[in-house]
């Protein structure tokens, strides 16, 4: 009987260990994974009787989903929802977080908002740990945590180390300005350089301006030309003056190198800059 005991446990365990579905805190891979589903999908009984199903179908329940046959219901949405969380999907604690702070379907409760948002963050869920970040630094999020801002950053830090865009933008303007943080162009560089590389939404060229200023003027890295040339170039052609400034410091093979390390990234991005064409000194 002990046995039996302790072999449930253990499944159990196993079974409702934390899970993420869609990490992307854009939303594009969860955006994507919807487009993809049909009205069949939705009403297939083995799908609707998944984790995933129970997650997507609570997110449909929330403000109902016509495409899909599906009407706003509050109470199967946290129904769904919770059977979800139940079932280990992280994506689903974060959710309930955002509904219980919101008083969406749910009467606004904070206490049940910060317990659920603070495990969705120690599981390591992206915009969990931006809301963390975000409500400590009392810039979002009223009331969920007390002004800290060492937990704060922390967690931003966690977002970022992830893939976050917008908390590596964040913490970098903060070691730039000083602000709520001591100045540091070492980790302002840091900061900036996973935001223009971010593992998510990182083919736009937000930030490149600055990088290249950084590599131009040493500003938290040490001065280097032919990157300062790379994303003076993949800035398009707000980058074009800087090119022609730096250029006069840079053999012909340093431009070429910038250019082919510039077009390798829009290659591997998928984009094009400036029409494609390699732009050289004259």
């Amino acid at each position: 009987m002990k046995f039996l005991l302790l072999l449930f446990v253990i499944i159990f365990s196993a079974n409702a260990q934390a899970r993420i579905l869609y990490q992307d805190p854009t939303g594009d891979d969860l955006n994507s994974a919807i487009a993809r589903l049909s009205e069949e999908d939705v009403k297939d009984v083995s799908f609707s009787g998944s984790a995933k199903g129970k997650f997507l179908l609570g997110l449909f329940y929330v403000n109902g989903a016509s495409e899909f046959g599906v009407e706003k219901n509050c109470q199967k949405a946290v129904s769904s929802l919770r059977e979800a969380l139940a079932a280990g999907i992280t994506d689903a604690g974060y959710t309930l977080a955002t509904m219980y702070y919101n008083g969406v379907c749910e009467e606004k409760n904070i206490d049940e908002s910060r317990s659920l948002a603070a495990q969705a963050a120690r599981d390591g869920y992206i915009l969990a740990q931006r809301m963390l970040g975000q409500a400590y630094l009392g810039e979002k999020w009223d009331g969920l945590y007390s002004y800290d801002v060492d937990k704060g950053v922390f967690w931003l830090g966690e977002a970022g180390d992830a893939g976050d865009r917008e908390s590596s933008a964040r913490l970098a303007g903060m070691y730039y300005d000083g602000e709520k943080v001591a100045k540091s162009e070492v980790k302002y560089f840091e900061w900036l350089k996973k935001a223009t590389s971010s593992k998510y939404n990182n083919g736009n060229g937000l930030g490149f301006m600055a990088m290249a200023k950084c590599y131009e003027h040493g500003k938290g890295v040490e001065v280097d030309l032919v990157q300062a040339y790379k994303y003076y170039d993949l800035s398009g052609s707000a980058g074009a003056e800087g090119k022609r400034r730096i250029a006069q410091e840079m053999t012909q093979d340093q431009i070429d190198e910038a250019v082919r390390e510039s077009q390798a990234w829009q290659e591997d991005h998928n984009v094009q800059v400036g029409g494609g064409f390699i732009r050289r000194v004259e």
